[in-house]
């Protein structure tokens, strides 16, 4: 009797041990098979190094390589209907999630997706007053991710310790961005709080920037650059006339200390992307949910330009230096 019941317990583990073997591949292969995805991908300013390089760039460091684990599929113009078209593409391939950057590329994307679940990982200035969101601890549907907006108040605190005469701030903006106009508004209200004056230039070419430069008023005292690409690309024709009058240029974004202005408290275009690119992993790789990831605040960093400071007759306090993250002395 015990050596029945031993032949059919081996008889049991002989069918158990061939099941194995015989499913062994299936198993393996399921277990081992990475996913594929598809990101698409819309950077209406290939120009500016402001988020979108460093998404691609940090992506990597998340697990996401390009050409193995990763496809993209790129638009990269600042063309509307171009990038409309984009994205209805992307949504009619039912791409994994889209990456986009400025409020008119998101808003673009929200309408794409919309029904369709497809998630969408942003960089723009500010998200609730576009109306991309609902709130920034939860901004439901299925978009989120990084806003610019919050440097502003830092940035004019900088600049009265740097220059404290200042009372006239000159402002050339052409509004080709969401971000230009609210990052105007933003600096109004921050500046009514330190009594200082704000003269706004609004320029549609290069040469009425030229021209609006050239006439700067006699009694302004500084410079700053909203979110403007027109202004940003042409940055030279800002510098050259603030280092003839011997004033300073800053900015809260957009354009930083690399560039020539004289300081900057903003987002850098690779600390923002790997924000953006932790966002993408969390939704990709960890299964969250837009509406479930809280839309995060960029990292501001103080960057200061000596060499354009001191081309401009311009002295930089020691206890100020002390505090910047980077600083281009030469």
């Amino acid at each position: 009797m015990l050596a029945d019941m031993k032949n059919k317990v081996f008889a049991g583990l002989s069918l158990l041990t061939f099941i194995i073997i015989s499913l062994a591949p299936f198993i393996l292969h399921g277990c081992t098979t990475e996913q594929v995805f598809t990101i698409g991908y819309i950077n209406p300013n290939p120009e500016e190094e402001e988020g979108a390089q460093g998404f691609l760039r940090n992506m990597p460091k998340y697990g996401f390589i390009e050409g193995n684990n990763v496809t993209y599929i790129k638009f990269e113009d600042r063309d509307i209907k171009g990038m409309e078209a984009a994205l209805k593409d992307m949504a009619a391939k039912r791409v994994d999630m889209i990456f986009t950057m400025t409020t008119p590329a998101v808003k673009l994307a929200k309408q794409a997706t919309e029904g369709t679940g497809i998630p969408v990982v942003f960089v723009q200035y500010d998200a609730v007053r576009s109306g991309v969101i609902k709130g920034l601890t939860n901004p439901g549907g299925n978009i989120t991710g990084i806003q610019l907006r919050g440097s502003t108040q830092k940035s004019l605190e900088f600049l009265r310790a740097i220059a404290p005469h200042t009372k006239h701030i000159f402002v050339p903006v052409k509004f080709d961005t969401g971000g230009a106009l609210h990052s105007l508004e933003e600096l109004k209200q921050e500046a009514a709080k330190f009594g200082l004056n704000i003269s706004v230039s609004e320029i549609s070419t290069v040469e009425e920037l030229r021209s609006s430069m050239a006439s700067l008023p006699k009694d302004v005292d500084a410079i700053f650059l909203v979110h403007s690409w027109l202004v940003g690309s042409n940055l030279n024709v800002v510098i050259d006339n603030a280092i003839k009058r011997k004033i300073p240029v800053f900015s809260a974004g957009h354009v930083d200390y690399k560039n020539g202005v004289v300081f900057s408290y903003a987002p850098t275009d690779d600390r923002t992307g790997s924000q953006a690119a932790r966002m993408a992993h969390s939704i990709l790789h960890d299964g969250i949910l837009p509406a479930d990831l809280p839309v995060e605040t960029a990292d501001f960093f103080l960057g200061i330009n000596l060499m354009t400071a001191q081309a401009m007759g311009i002295k930089i306090p020691n206890e100020i230096l002390q505090q910047a993250d980077f600083i281009i002395r030469e």
